[in-house]
């Protein structure tokens, strides 16, 4: 379905692992299973809440494992053996929250397990790009793996939601609601499963080390030794901290979306249709953050990314009983921004590193990443039932801007030969 001719193999395979997860992003963790659990009959009065504490609790899981695993993924065959692991963990726990009659405590526990495997996947995937093509399309490759996911996961996405949208409209009985969703989430474990394989057959490690005995305890000596020592890497350093900060923001969006939404009392409709105009606005925007990156410079184009976030908060701060309709105005700025800030942070920090430890410096910057994913639920869940959702994000203003005030001390990286790295 997705020829990209224009890519070598390796590029493509890659490319398509991003089509692949996606659309567990979009179908399970955005749309449908933040509204699924929150109907179940034995749901708990602040479920809003309590969903924000899991989404942080599954960024803190991710955080504390990313560092151990980018180390071990060092040595020679271990990248591809730790991928398909966790693969596998996502895969299993997607396939289970599909079974229908589940309890919501159960199913919570069981999204938490898939969503951790679903992020230690995408450690290792992060990292592979140093390994399918050259420095010099870190950009453009990187943008088109969120490109192409953005567009590629509507597939799935529009056939996972046909039952429950003819639930949603009347034309069957809310009896099915519950198939509905068993339904969506097999075909995006199908889905899933059928678009990693191409990256498992194709991409394989290029910088590794030889394995040794005790691998274990050496990775974690090495890890701390690196971690130790990163005063010789200030420039990633700094921009690990900003990326902490401003990263926290657009995860925040796309893990909370429709909690935020539902908060908000924005009708199921119009939650569904925004999601659609993310998606397919972020498919050319993405695309163009690439390309522009590597004509004017990534740190550019991270600010301006920055900037369309810090608008997204106060328009929705706007949203009230009848102003709805600017749920799509925050679509059109959300999705003229997502996937080209991703892709843009992946390519700048991947410029940076020294490639032989390039998997240890992506498990750090998932680290940095996943602890953005702590901070402002935690800080959301506290706030949302305090105050009213559209106030709450007022909060997340706060990284945005300190994270922009960071950025300013990172210098630009400049092309290198493999020699250089």
């Amino acid at each position: 379905m997705f020829k990209l001719k224009h890519l070598s193999q390796k590029e493509r395979a890659w490319v398509l692992y991003d089509v692949a997860n996606s659309a567990f992003v979009l179908t399970v963790i955005t749309v449908l299973f933040p509204l699924y659990h929150t109907v179940l009959p034995d749901a708990p009065d602040n479920v809003l809440g309590i969903f924000a504490f899991v989404t942080a609790g599954i960024a803190l899981v991710t955080a504390i494992l990313s560092p151990v695993i980018g180390a071990l993924a060092n040595y020679q065959g271990n990248k591809k053996k730790f991928f398909v692991i966790f693969l596998t963990t996502g895969l299993v726990g997607g396939l289970g929250i599909a079974i229908p009659g589940l309890s919501w405590l159960v199913l919570i526990v069981i999204f938490f397990i898939a969503s951790v495997g679903y992020n230690l996947t995408n450690v290792l995937y992060d990292a592979f790009l140093v390994d399918v093509t050259t420095e010099d399309r870190y950009d453009e490759i990187s943008a088109q793996g969120f490109a192409w996911g953005y567009i590629g996961s509507m597939v799935p996405f529009f056939i996972a939601i046909i039952p429950f949208a003819l639930v949603n409209f009347g034309i069957l009985s809310e009896d099915y609601y519950g198939l509905t969703m068993t339904f969506a989430f097999i075909v995006v474990f199908i889905w899933w499963l059928l678009y990693s394989l191409p990256i498992i057959r194709t991409v394989e490690q290029t910088y590794e080390i030889p394995k040794e005995k005790q691998p274990v305890r050496k990775s974690l000596k090495r890890l701390y030794h690196t971690f130790t020592e990163i005063r010789k890497y200030r420039n990633i350093f700094i921009f690990m901290i900003a990326y902490l900060l401003y990263i926290d923001v657009v995860n925040t969006v796309i893990r909370l979306a429709t909690t935020i939404g539902r908060g908000l009392e924005v009708s199921d409709t119009i939650l569904l249709a925004v999601v659609i105009i993310v998606q397919f606005i972020a498919f050319p925007c993405a695309m163009i953050y690439g390309r522009l990156a590597n004509k004017y410079g990534g740190k550019r184009m991270l600010y301006f990314g920055i900037g369309m976030y810090a608008l997204t908060i106060l328009v929705v701060t706007q949203i009230v009983e009848g102003r709805e309709w600017l749920m799509f105005v925050v679509a059109v700025l959300v999705g003229s921004a997502q996937g080209g800030i991703q892709s843009v942070s992946r390519s700048f920090f991947a410029r940076m590193l020294p490639l032989e430890k390039a998997n240890e410096f992506f498990g750090f910057f998932s680290v940095f990443g996943k602890f953005s994913g702590i901070f402002s639920p935690f800080l959301l869940g506290v706030l949302i039932s305090v105050v009213p959702a559209n106030i709450s994000v007022l909060v997340l203003l706060g990284p945005l801007a300190i994270g922009a005030l960071v950025l300013a001390l990172v210098r630009q990286p400049a092309n290198r030969t493999v020699e250089e790295a």
